[in-house]
Formats: structure tokens, C-alpha cells, sequence
């Protein structure tokens, strides 16, 4: 116990999104849907790090772009995926270009 009462642990938080961009999409769409992701950093709090990124594994199965972020902790992380301008992101852009995605997360150094 803190001295003001229970201690909280807060560790960073992972999420990461591999995404299947649907057949036929531009490499040009695909920038604008990863400079849009990218620009959220700037807006909201909590964000560690962020980058969106070209998944080069040879085993893919599709998902050749990734979102790999991290968070203060996972309440940040709460507050950036119920952000307004978040939603919007993925509503506007991801959602014409991804036909498939996976998301992992987890917490830790």
C-alpha cells in the first residue's frame, strides 16, 4: 500500500494491428490511411510511440500492413481508441482499406 492507499502498477501498454488491405487498394490509399493514423500521435495524450509500417515477414498471409503502438498505460490506450478523432481514422480510412485485420495487446517493459 502507498501512503495514500493501494500502490498501481503502471505499465506501458502494447497494441498492435496487422491489417489484410483489400485487392486492388493503391499504394497511394494505403499512404494516406498510414499518414492518417500516424497524425493521431500529435492529437492525443499517452501515446509512447506509434508507427505504421510496411509488414515485410515473408509469412504474411496478407496483412501487409502493421500499427505498432504503445501507451503510458492501458487507460491511455482506452481514452486514444474512444477518442473521437481515433473512430474517425478508422472509420474514414481503415475501413476502405483493410478487409481484415488482427489486433494483439499486451502490457510490460
Amino acid at each position: 500500500m502507498g501512503p495514500t492507499g493501494p500502490t498501481m502498477s503502471l505499465e506501458p501498454f502494447h497494441h498492435i494491428v496487422l491489417f489484410r488491405v483489400r485487392e486492388g487498394i493503391t499504394l497511394e490509399r494505403v499512404r494516406r490511411a498510414r499518414e492518417a493514423l500516424a497524425a493521431l500521435v500529435e492529437t492525443l495524450p499517452g501515446v509512447r510511440d506509434f508507427t505504421v509500417t510496411e509488414n515485410i515477414a515473408k509469412e504474411h498471409d496478407g496483412y501487409k500492413l502493421a500499427l505498432i503502438s504503445s501507451f503510458e498505460d492501458k487507460r491511455a490506450y482506452d481514452i486514444f481508441a474512444r477518442h473521437p478523432e481515433s473512430m474517425a481514422v478508422l472509420e474514414e480510412f481503415m475501413s476502405e482499406v483493410a478487409e481484415d485485420h488482427l489486433v494483439v495487446q499486451g502490457s510490460g517493459s
